[in-house]
């Protein structure tokens, strides 16, 4: 419209500038003067179509900064048409989408969908819907988004002007899009399906913008869905090389708090700090601050450094209040009032609470009511009088036996009261009271698993472990710290781990100890101290991470290859000048048989014979055992990756498989390539091992 209007004023003056000459100037100078204005009018036309083609080739580059400032002027432009205005918004919505600004790029995209939505289906119109579709889904509106997306693939499918490699990447597009609904939505089904499809896609094309996009919706399927954190760094670790290249600071921004998010779960507290203080200096949007801010003031909370904390929630919470954020709002608060009583500033955390019942009875927000609920609960139990602390526990059980609500609160609920349970059996030491932790446990290891918060389902285990040596259940014990380790080992989480396992050596270290003092009657509050129940639930309330942990390479003795029925199918000894105890190895084949059985039936993973640990993994139909002295965590690693890697390599597995049908014992030289890698991996020590 604006370029009609201006045509028009155009055409006006030089009707006005005709009367003003007619006077003076003869039929036949006027008719020269038009045709030299009509020569100037073409010569702007072609001036501007040159510059929009210079643009556009500048888009194809990748280079969208340069784009932008090439538009911005171009936009102050008075004599634009209509097709001219039209193709400047679509290059500039192209230009601001790709650089991540969502907000200008929908307003751009929205202005090209008002002038040609009547039109019959083009390939301009199909990405201007994908366009909207997208900035949609990404800034929260997803009915909209959803609506537009599914808009463009109906016109996409009646477009036959389109090449093979342009389709497919507006329906990899299309998929993406959605993609970024689903996440936000944790439609996780959906969100998994879609990026599967849209990852066959990309595979068939090679465009930037769509594996970047793609990489960082894989890395956080990976992060916060799937916990595959391998694969969530390989991903987020593509999206930020990808993403840098394209400029787009929004996508850099985010991948960066996925990158930090990944090392809080593995307890990584110095990486998780570098890459979102590096997020905050990439991006101005208040959506991802505000996800910074909390996010680094949960990393300060567990380094201990409360001022900290509390600072950066007070940043988040001016934000949520900028752009009227409900959840963040909440959380928040919610987040402030944990920190202060921490702190001890109870008073303060009390007007913080009144805020936050103000703010729910004025939403009427059911997670706001459980917030609430769950802040005045832990006010209570900082609380010294037995009143306060009775009122607590009874709201802390309410919270639990909601059906539907916050698992991330009902797990800090469950926690909580597991801690006065937990201070209530160390006044009494009755027994009793640990048998009613037991169904809380059972509650929160259902509710961790759930939530997918991996960290606390293994120390849940480990603090059942724990609670089975109280009662002289070692079997359940070192049942519970295999399960625990399992997990950590499992989900990358490599702090954790080496924790567990240093746990699990002292169990069996000190296993005669524990045992002659429950004989000697020893009384049970000295048991309880050994057991650190307190700062072990501590540690889970705070999420703190244990970092001075000291694990030493182990001595290397022995590997074996045992069949499942107990025949040693290959044994190499690491000692040359000493021989092995003979009595000790005697003993081991002797047991070993009793081990498979019973041991390993009850899920266990390592035995103590004297000074030597054995550690023992199943890959059918072998047993994989490793004999040595010393810390099991490194350990521990060395027999996983060589259990990895011979089941990867063809030629040592048919190697292994031959000799195991036709019943022979194998001697490492008349295997090469297994004896390299246990050289490698033993001996030399050249395998990257998971560090702590």
């Amino acid at each position: 419209m604006a370029g009609k209007k201006i045509l028009k004023k155009e055409k006006k003056n030089l009707l006005k500038n005709k009367k003003i000459q007619s006077a003076n100037i003869k039929p036949g100078e006027l008719k020269q003067a038009e045709v030299l204005m009509k020569s100037s009018k073409d010569d702007e036309a072609i001036l501007i179509l040159n510059e929009l083609d210079e643009i556009k080739k500048l888009i194809e580059k990748g280079k969208f900064q340069e784009a932008i400032f090439l538009l911005d002027k171009f936009e102050e432009k008075t004599d634009l048409q209509q097709p001219e205005l039209v193709t400047m918004y679509f290059y500039k919505a192209i230009s601001l989408r790709k650089l991540g600004n969502y907000p200008e790029a929908l307003k751009y995209a929205e202005k090209v969908y008002r002038a040609i939505r009547k039109q019959e289906p083009t390939s301009q119109l199909v990405e201007t819907l994908i366009m909207i579709g997208h900035a949609s889904c990404w800034l929260g509106n997803f009915e909209k988004g959803y609506q537009y997306i599914d808009e463009a693939e109906q016109k996409l499918n009646k477009l036959t002007n389109v090449s093979e490699k342009q389709r497919i990447l507006f329906e990899a597009m299309l998929y993406i899009s959605r993609n970024c609904g689903y996440m936000q939505q944790g439609k996780i089904e959906s969100f998994y399906n879609s990026v599967k499809k849209a990852l066959r896609l990309s595979e068939r094309i090679n465009d930037k913008y769509v594996l970047a996009q793609l990489y960082y919706q894989l890395g956080s399927l990976n992060t916060f869905y799937k916990i595959d954190i391998k694969s969530a760094i390989e991903y987020s670790q593509k999206c930020q090389t990808s993403a840098e290249e394209l400029g787009n600071t929004t996508l850099i921004a985010l991948n960066l708090v996925t990158l930090g998010t990944i090392y809080v779960m593995t307890g990584d507290l110095k990486k998780a700090l570098w890459y979102h203080e590096h997020a905050l200096k990439k991006t101005d949007n208040i959506m991802i601050k505000m996800s910074i801010f909390n996010n680094l003031s949960m990393i300060y909370s567990q380094k201990g450094e409360l001022d900290k904390a509390l600072e950066l929630l007070e940043k988040a919470l001016e934000l949520a209040k900028q752009v009227n954020s409900p959840y963040i709002l909440v959380s928040t608060l919610t987040s402030m009032i944990e920190v202060l009583v921490l702190k001890d500033e109870i008073e303060l955390a009390s007007d913080y609470l009144d805020t936050l019942k103000e703010y729910t009875k004025k939403e009427k927000n059911t997670i706001a009511e459980l917030c609430a609920q769950f802040s005045e609960g832990f006010i209570l139990k900082s609380k010294n009088r037995i009143q306060n602390r009775a009122k607590a526990q009874k709201i802390f059980e309410d919270i639990v036996q909601k059906e539907v609500i916050s698992g991330e609160l009902t797990m800090k609920a469950l926690l909580n009261l597991c801690d006065l349970l937990v201070e209530e059996f160390h006044l009494t030491t009755e027994l009793e009271v640990l048998d009613e932790l037991n169904p809380l446990l059972e509650k929160l290891l259902v509710i961790a698993e759930n939530i997918n918060s991996f960290w606390i389902l293994a120390e849940t285990h480990l603090l059942q472990a724990k609670l089975a040596i109280l009662k002289s259940d070692f079997k359940e014990a070192r049942k519970k710290l295999t399960k625990a380790q399992n997990v950590a080992e499992k989900y990358g989480l490599s702090l954790l781990a080496s924790k567990i396992s240093v746990e699990h050596d002292n169990l069996l270290t000190n296993l005669k100890t524990w045992e002659a003092s429950i004989e000697k009657e020893a009384p049970l509050s000295q048991r309880i101290e050994l057991a650190k129940l307190s700062e072990h639930i501590e540690n889970m309330l705070l999420m703190r991470k244990i970092d001075n942990l000291k694990i030493s390479d182990e001595e290397p003795f022995t590997i074996l290859i045992v069949t499942e029925g107990g025949t040693s199918l290959l044994s190499h000894s690491f000692i040359k000048d000493i021989p092995f105890e003979s009595h000790l190895f005697s003993g081991f084949l002797t047991t070993i048989d009793y081990f498979i059985r019973e041991m390993f039936s009850e899920r266990l993973d390592r035995a103590k014979f004297g000074e030597y640990t054995l550690l023992i993994k199943s890959i059918p139909p072998f047993f994989v055992s490793y004999i040595f002295k010393g810390d099991s965590y490194y350990a521990l690693q060395k027999i996983n990756y060589f259990i990895d890697h011979i089941q990867k390599d063809e030629f040592i597995w048919q190697s292994l498989m031959k000799s195991y049908q036709i019943n022979k014992t194998i001697h490492i030289k008349e295997i090469p390539l297994l004896e390299s890698l246990i050289t490698d991996i033993f001996i030399k020590k050249n395998v990257v091992i998971k560090a702590f």
